[in-house]
């Protein structure tokens, strides 16, 4: 064989296993560039989603805050109405009329209030919030029911709802105090223990 054509042949294989080579390489950094993608496309999709989990619970978090510092200041409200209205039964304040939109505007605040609670609180703030409306609406029924009495000049009807509003107002400071540590525990919790 001669020298020039072996040179030849050497030279078109080694061109072909270049070649190849070439596209071995290639084709492994393709793949690997596909790889590498579909890692990293994962890896955001997952960060993206973890983010949007940890913005939904500060979200949900706020909301909470929220939704029990108002129910909160309208308890207070009502308290304090509730206290102006038999504090005027007993005589010791006069302008019942104005005292009596007070009073029902601050039970209407606290019942609105308490749909926020329920709408965005954990299950033991809701039973607790349950627990301190069902409790206010009686006690507002008792004193709308001993001002009746009280006009109305039936002394018996007078002082029974009398007794029965000092019970439901220590029993409301009791739900309340019970709500306020149902919240505590939740702000405190994290929320996958929810």
């Amino acid at each position: 064989m001669d020298q020039g054509l072996v040179a030849v042949l050497t030279a078109g294989v080694g061109l072909v296993g270049a070649i190849g080579g070439a596209a071995i390489g290639g084709a492994a950094a393709t793949r690997g560039a596909r790889i590498g993608a579909e890692t990293t496309a994962r890896a955001t999709v997952r960060q993206v989603r973890d983010q949007a989990v940890i913005d939904h619970e500060h979200w949900l978090r706020d909301q909470r805050l929220e939704a029990w510092t108002a129910l909160l200041a309208a308890y207070n409200e009502y308290a304090l109405a509730a206290s102006n209205m038999t504090r005027a039964v007993e005589g010791e304040l006069t302008g019942t009329a104005e005292l009596g939109r007070t009073f029902g505007q601050s039970v209407t605040t606290f019942r609105n209030c308490y749909f926020q609670v329920r709408l965005v609180g954990p299950l033991d703030v809701r039973e607790r919030a349950l627990e301190l409306r069902r409790t206010l609406e009686d006690h507002n029924e008792c004193v709308e029911k001993w001002m009746d009495a009280f006009l109305a000049m039936d002394g018996d009807t007078a002082a029974a709802a009398q007794a029965e509003e000092e019970r439901l107002r220590h029993q409301l400071g009791g739900l309340h105090d019970a709500f306020l540590e149902a919240v505590t525990d939740s702000v405190a919790r994290r929320p996958e223990s929810e």
